[in-house]
Parts: structure tokens; sequence; C-alpha cells
């Protein structure tokens, strides 16, 4: 901790204190005020200890401080706590520094421009995804827009629920620590859990590793089906419908017109007008989130054997 020690003119000024030299009527000097950051913001808030730490560690700060204009996606410490334990302070200097950097975006978007986008270029390089699922923006179809619009002099902050990755970096886990870093897959782990199935698809399957079509929670509510009424067996059958048994890039994927499942029956494929659909209902909302055992398609709706 550094401590500041204040010349008694400068106590002065800030206190309204006589000091000698200083007539009693003499006007204390003006005190500037400091321009507000998008990190001061982030610090004031109070939400994004963790988040502040790295951007101190890397000397992001620094940067953040600059005219800008930046807007900053900022991951609560939640979103932080969602990540496996220890993986933020296992990252060396530059990696966090690539993760740091595609949270921000490099210019002033409010939340008003956002919905009108379907991507955003970042510091970092990679562009970020956007879209909209009932009103509720969506970054990379893991990270909710929770808050809008927070204001500091050089930018805005937009606050979000998960961490973001570019795509060329691999989550630092599982296909089942992917969804569980984002609330947006609540319903999926937790059915996962409840067939037992987390621990197979923590494996790499004997290497192959396993693709994962990821059914969001408003998926699982458009579906109407109490899930906790099936047995583990029904469970189990419905979940591996879901996952594939090696790892298919979006690339792959849209040469394909079915694809096998480990439930044992194939899931149809359909390419139109850039849009993937399984089965005739499920679009592909977001693609290639990668892991270290393989990779999760996001989509909008439940697949059925």
């Amino acid at each position: 901790m550094r401590i500041v020690k204040l010349s008694l003119g400068l106590a002065a000024a800030l206190f309204g204190l006589t000091t000698i030299g200083c007539s009693e009527d003499e006007p204390a000097p003006a005190v500037t005020p400091q321009a507000t950051t998008v990190v001061d913001v982030a610090v004031k808030a109070g939400n994004f200890t963790t988040l502040v730490a790295a951007l101190k560690q890397t000397g992001l700060d620094q940067t953040l401080a600059g005219t800008g204009p930046f807007t900053v996606f900022a991951p609560t410490d939640e979103a932080f706590a969602r990540l496996p334990a220890g993986v933020v302070a296992s990252l060396d200097a530059a990696t966090l520094t690539k993760i740091l950097t595609y949270h921000v975006h490099p210019g002033k978007a409010s939340a008003s421009a956002i919905v009108g986008l379907s991507s955003a270029p970042t510091v970092q390089g990679e562009a970020i995804g956007i879209g909209i699922d009932a009103g509720t923006v969506y970054l990379n179809g893991t990270a909710k827009v929770v808050t809008t619009d927070l204001a500091a002099e050089n930018g805005l902050i937009h606050v979000i629920d998960s961490v973001l990755l570019p795509p060329s970096i691999a989550f630092p886990g599982t296909v089942v620590d992917q969804l569980k870093s984002s609330p947006r897959f609540s319903t999926l782990v937790g059915a996962v859990v409840s067939a037992e199935l987390a621990t197979t698809l923590a494996g790499d399957n004997g290497g192959p590793g396993f693709t994962v079509f990821a059914p969001t929670d408003a998926a699982f509510k458009a579906l109407g089906a109490d899930l906790s009424t099936l047995d583990k067996a029904a469970l189990s059958g419905i979940l591996l419908y879901h996952v594939a048994g090696s790892k298919v890039p979006a690339a792959t994927v849209v040469t394909l017109t079915s694809a096998p499942t480990l439930a044992g029956k194939d899931v149809a494929i359909a390419v139109k007008d850039g849009t993937v659909t399984l089965n005739g209902k499920a679009k592909v909302i977001q693609t290639d989130l990668k892991s270290s055992n393989g990779i999760v398609h996001v989509i909008d709706a439940v697949l059925t054997p």
C-alpha cells in the first residue's frame, strides 16, 4: 500500500486550513478536477475488483486512462468466479492482455448503437459477435449484457455476466467448464449433472473429444417439458443427442447433411442463407466456442431424438 504524503500547502488547499504566508482572506488555490475514466467508474462500482486488478497487472489501466474513447464490456466479479479455480492467476501476461483487450471496443458504442450491430471490433483485433434474444443482448452467444451505458469522460461501460474469450484462445477447461462459465446454460448444466454425464464430458473421449450443440435456458423453457420428471436414462438420451463424439468445427458442419451423436441417432443438418439449422428447427446462433476437450455450438431449441 502506498502512503501519499500531502504537503502542508496542498492540505490547506484541500481542507481550507490557513498556513504560514497565507492571509485568511486569500482564496485557496483552485483544484483542477481529474477526468473520470472508465477504470475510475469500474473501481467506484465495486463489483469489478478482479477486472480492475487484472487491468493493473497488465498496465492496461493506464491505457484505459487515455483519451479514448473506449467501450468496455466489463465482466463482474461473479463472472470471473464462474471460471475454473485458479485460471486467471495462471495466465501469462500476454494471454491475459489478449483476453482483456478483447473486452474493449475502440470507440464509443452506446446500447442503442450496439443493438443494431451483428459484431463489433475490439482492441485485441478479433470481433465480438452480437445477438439479440427476446430483447436481451448477448455477446458471442454466452455473455448477457446486464447493464448498459455507465458513462465516463473517455467512454462507456456495459456490464456483462460472463468472461469473453477471443476465438483464437481456447477456453481453459472442458466443455462442461465452459458451459458453467455462462448463466445462459444453467438448465443444460443442471441436466448434465443430474444425468451423471459431467465426468464423461470432462474427458477426451479417447482422443477425438466432443462437440456439444448447447441449447440455451430459453430453449429449454420453450420446450415446455419438466426435465425433473425424466428418469436418468431418458434424460441421458436427450442430452447425448446433443453431443457428437469428435470435434466438429463450424467449417465442417456446413458441409454435412447429418452428424452422428452419442445417443446413436443422427442429427439432420441444413444450411440456408448462411444459417445452419438442426432437425429443421434448431438454429445455430453461435459457433466454435473452443475448450480443451471439444467445441460448443450454441442453439436456440432443444433437439429430441
